[in-house]
């Protein structure tokens, strides 16, 4: 089974079946529509017995208040699809260090549509590179990478944080590492590799059928040992989705139901280019407005590439409105 909220009025849960969707379809079934206050959520939670006992955990995240984290992307590559994210230098490094993000993602291989895999030993060289400058700081790290060797690797020479799989940990061996070594997991949904994603967009119901990715995933990380406070998920903007999809998941950051900490990483990406027309170097205004709206919408982390006017536009705006 899983639930969602509505994306039409996000005070209300509709609770599912898990083959719900086609019933629903055909009207054999009406989903009970249930008003979004602590019971009801906790009759939910209730009947999923792995959640059950984080159930005062999920219903804070749910109904608390949760500050947006800003996480700043460092690409130690040479072919990201965002030129101003690439490490050329050590300059770049020091630059994001002094825009102060509260974490920072790096990355050693490109997951644009279309990109080449990578092998884990160029992969492990890059990243090197740049937590050899950041292990001298106070900064908290995330490692972008779907390749447990790598992760591996890096686990046992540096002070790493988070690990940010694009594969959403589908290899079990990334799962049982992350419980070992008490890390925070980030979660995201995509279809098929970054090579070829584009072609696996056909979705009946995209909300329906990424909380049952999350739902699985979630509840084999849980079985693992791994805490549900660890669990961050990210639909994956851009990740086997086409325009509409993108906007509309990105209008609804609430209908991703579990009570788990969301991400979200919409910066410069090619639906803002689909609707301005901008090509990425100029898509800086347009992923503020993204951003503004996400933070307003009590997502907790945005992975961005240009830290400071991100943070400087919803700090101004959560003035403005308060």
């Amino acid at each position: 089974m899983t639930f969602y909220t509505d994306p039409d009025d996000g005070r209300y849960i509709l609770f599912y079946h898990i083959n719900g969707e086609p019933l629903i379809r055909n009207k054999k079934i009406v989903p009970e529509r249930l008003e979004k206050n602590v019971e009801n959520v906790s009759m939910i939670i209730e009947n999923y017995d792995f959640l059950s006992p984080f159930k005062d955990i999920i219903i804070k995240n749910i109904f608390g208040k949760r500050e947006t984290k800003i996480m700043g992307i460092l690409n130690a590559t040479p072919d990201s699809f965002f030129p101003g994210s690439r490490v050329g230098s050590d300059d770049k490094i020091y630059e994001m260090l002094e825009e102060k993000p509260d974490i920072i993602d790096i990355g050693g291989e490109s997951t644009r549509p279309g990109s080449s895999e990578v092998d884990p030993e160029t992969e492990i060289k890059r990243l090197e590179g740049v937590l050899n400058i950041l292990k001298s700081y106070n900064i908290k790290i995330s490692i972008d990478s779907r390749h447990y060797r790598v992760i591996e690797a890096l686990l046992k020479r540096y002070d790493i944080d988070y690990i940010n799989d694009i594969s959403g940990f589908i290899d079990k061996r990334m799962i049982k590492m992350a419980s070992e070594y008490k890390k925070k997991c980030i979660v995201m949904h995509m279809r098929g590799e970054p090579q070829n994603m584009n072609k696996f967009t056909d979705y009946d119901d995209i909300f329906f059928e990424i909380n049952a990715f999350f739902f699985d995933r979630i509840k084999n990380m849980i079985n693992s040992g791994i805490e549900p406070e660890n669990i961050i998920i990210d639909p994956g903007i851009g990740f086997s989705k086409n325009y509409e999809q993108n906007i509309k998941l990105i209008k609804s950051p609430w209908s991703f139901a579990f009570g788990f900490k969301t991400l979200y990483g919409t910066s410069r990406k090619s639906f803002i280019g689909k609707i301005t027309g901008n090509d990425v170097n100029k898509r800086l205004g347009s992923t503020i407005a993204t951003s503004i709206y996400l933070a307003m919408n009590n997502v907790d982390i945005l992975r961005v590439h240009d830290v400071s006017e991100n943070r400087s536009a919803i700090e101004l705006y959560k003035m403005l409105v308060t």
